[in-house]
């Protein structure tokens, strides 16, 4: 069999099991939706499904610092982005409930766009930078008792595994609605499904989880500041355990 021909046939095998697991568990989620509110039974049915796509395609998820953080306190994690697969592995690393900033586009999706607004996602504009800012504080006020945001701190993923400058998004939200900030590294998701690559290869993804940064007493104006800290950490920890991932 010929280099294309394999990749062909393993792309497919790839796309074959996130179309079945979506079908699977998205109705359930969308019906669990329907009588829980708060998206939490969603969330957790949409953990289970983000497992079986990673187990299914022979990715593996190791976890460090999960004493940096309390299930029950919400947090801002703020993650670097690598590929399709930090989504997932994020979701299945964190304990605590999570509303994944996301492209509004993701919402025509079938099945998977219906789960992402029951489950309370953000869903943002990007070409309209004040009602992006709108919607992000609205859905803000639900983050509490251990209901949590992620942002990407690049915006998207990035085109050849390096760390990208971060946008300020995720550090203005953290600040203005006084919740901590949490820097979350995610190592070796490049090598596994690079960008553009349909299917995703065999290996261990790593989640380093750090330590918990207090934005009590800082404005918008230090913004600058604690975008370049959770940019720096992310950074020394993808020099420090890349070498590590299998």
């Amino acid at each position: 069999m010929n280099i294309s021909a394999r990749r062909f046939l393993l792309s497919l095998r790839s796309i074959s099991v996130t179309f079945a697991a979506t079908i699977l568990f998205g109705i359930p989620a969308l019906l669990s939706a329907i009588i829980d509110r708060t998206g939490r039974t969603p969330y957790r049915i949409g953990q289970t499904w983000a497992r079986i796509i990673l187990k299914l395609n022979g990715v593996r998820v190791r976890v460090e610092g999960l004493s940096n953080i309390d299930k029950k306190t919400s947090y801002v994690f703020i993650s670097n982005h690598q590929s399709n697969l930090d989504g997932l592995a994020i979701g299945t690393a964190l304990p605590s409930p999570l509303r994944f900033v996301i492209k509004k586009s993701l919402l025509k999706i079938p099945i998977m766009g219906q789960a992402f607004k029951l489950g309370r996602m953000i869903p943002i504009d990007r070409s309209d930078g004040q009602k992006a800012i709108e919607t992000i504080n609205r859905y803000g006020r639900e983050l509490k008792n251990g209901i949590s945001a992620l942002f990407f701190g690049e915006g998207s993923r990035s085109r050849d595994g390096k760390l990208q400058p971060f946008k300020k998004g995720g550090i203005i939200f953290s600040i203005t609605s006084r919740l901590p900030l949490v820097p979350v590294t995610v190592i070796n998701s490049f090598n596994l499904m690079p960008s553009g690559a349909l299917h995703i290869r065999k290996g261990t993804i790593t989640i380093v989880i750090g330590k918990a940064i207090s934005t009590s007493g800082y404005g918008p104006e230090h913004a600058d500041q604690l975008r370049e800290r959770a940019w720096t950490i992310i950074s020394e920890n993808l020099n420090k355990y890349a070498s590590r991932s299998a």
